[in-house]
């Protein structure tokens, strides 16, 4: 699992470097990309495609950073524990709030990314 660990350290890194297509080379093809339907970007996504969509519907809404703490290896996944801060593009609301990602790994390949917020909170920013 050492290998699923550093791999999710390099999509962090190239996240924090705006580097798309590094990020996309460390995702499986077919990766699954899972948020709250409840947020303006969430939903299912699909492949890299997919990526593609959820970051830019992401970006539509949050200049953001994410800060991540701790990475816990849970065997099939990684679980990443942090924080998102910056601020809502509609109303310039700052935020910090927390958050909990989740990624499955087959074959050294992200398989599917899962992201959790304080839904309340980014949502309160967004419409106030």
């Amino acid at each position: 699992m050492q290998r699923d660990l550093e791999r999710v350290e390099e999509i962090y890194e190239a996240y924090a470097k705006d580097d798309l297509a590094t990020l996309l080379l460390l995702m499986g093809q077919e990766v699954e990309i899972v948020q709250s339907a409840e947020l303006p970007w969430g939903g299912h996504y699909v492949g890299h495609d997919g990526m593609r969509q959820f970051l830019g519907a992401l970006a539509q809404h949050l200049d953001s950073s994410l800060f991540i703490e701790r990475l816990i290896d849970a065997g099939d996944q990684i679980v990443a524990v942090g924080r998102t801060a910056g601020k809502t593009r509609k109303t310039g609301l700052e935020f910090d709030i927390p958050l909990v990602q989740v990624w499955a790994f087959s074959d050294g390949q992200v398989t599917r990314f899962e992201t959790y917020i304080d839904n309340a909170t980014i949502l309160a920013a967004l419409d106030a």
